[in-house]
């Protein structure tokens, strides 16, 4: 496991009252407080996403195709009040928390460039909550963002069905959110395709592979042999042509010491449920918002 590969903007630099940012990313937050964020707060994110997909996938029957730190957004007033909970401002700031009217978070538009600018002190966490906060896809036909590839970019998010070159839909977004809400939790990557290529003389795709099965077991034979790349690192029967050492790890051995350990149990399984090898067994976007991962998760955060 190593830590993610992107660069964001440094915190001090970033400013949320520029006219050309109209929204922040989960990734500006993360260049603020951290890789890893704190677990209720990945989850606020992961129920607004997962809601976000679930519209998505039902009334569109489409895919998002491209969903990373980068395209999951947050109004510029609520990235100042999440910063303020992890950032020390000086005592004697003349500015002060934004009032409730200010927190509204409906807004389908970009935010007027014209907006006051506030700069928050540190509040205490129980003024985290007077409204909602609201974390919006930002959808790649929307996105000034080039993109190489009709879905997800980040090279280690890839479900196996892109490695395969096998046919790939709605269910690719699920597995590649279990891999940004990992990120988001523990601050690294789940999986990390060059992660001894040059000890082992592997291929990225061969190292993301082994990684993989690592994780979710041996490749069913029909996944297995489902695109025009399985004859290539896949025998008849569905074993891996790659002679080398893998070693099989659970989600809760690689979640232990990472979180705290009355939420491994939960987390495991919640993501264990978004990355099955077989696309159709994964979990649906509106399944997981249900799960008991989301218990202490209210509708005002």
């Amino acid at each position: 496991m190593s830590p993610r590969p992107e660069v964001y903007i440094p915190g001090h630099v970033w400013d949320s009252q520029n006219p050309s940012e109209r929204y922040a990313s989960v990734g500006d937050l993360c260049a603020h407080i951290g890789d890893k964020l704190p677990l209720h707060l990945a989850k606020w994110i992961a129920r607004d996403v997962l809601r976000g997909l679930a519209n998505l996938h039902e009334s569109r029957g489409k895919a998002h195709g491209d969903l990373s730190q980068d395209c999951i957004l947050v109004s510029p007033q609520d990235m100042k009040m999440l910063i303020s909970q992890f950032y020390n401002v000086d005592a004697q700031s003349q500015h002060t928390m934004p009032q409730s009217s200010e927190m509204s978070h409906t807004e389908t538009h970009p935010i007027p460039s014209n907006m006051d600018t506030v700069v928050v002190p540190v509040a205490p966490s129980s003024t985290l909550a007077l409204k909602p906060i609201v974390f919006r896809l930002c959808y790649p036909e929307i996105s000034d963002r080039p993109r190489h590839h009709p879905f997800c970019d980040s090279f280690g998010m890839r479900p196996p069905e892109a490695l395969l070159d096998a046919p790939q839909g709605i269910s690719a977004d699920i597995w590649t959110l279990a891999c940004v809400l990992y990120e988001l939790i523990t601050g690294e990557s789940l999986i990390d395709p060059f992660f001894q290529t040059l000890e082992l003389g592997l291929t990225p795709e061969e190292s993301h592979l082994i990684q993989i099965i690592e994780i979710c077991g041996e490749f069913p034979r029909d996944v297995a042999k489902s695109g025009t790349n399985g004859c290539k690192w896949f025998h008849d029967d569905g074993t891996i042509r790659l002679e080398t050492t893998y070693y099989p790890v659970t989600l809760k051995d690689i979640l232990h010491s990472r979180i705290e350990p009355s939420e491994i149990t939960h987390t495991a399984d919640m993501l264990r449920s978004m990355l099955r090898l077989r696309p159709q067994e994964r979990a649906k976007a509106v399944d997981p918002l249900n799960h008991p991962w989301f218990h202490d998760v209210d509708e005002r955060g």
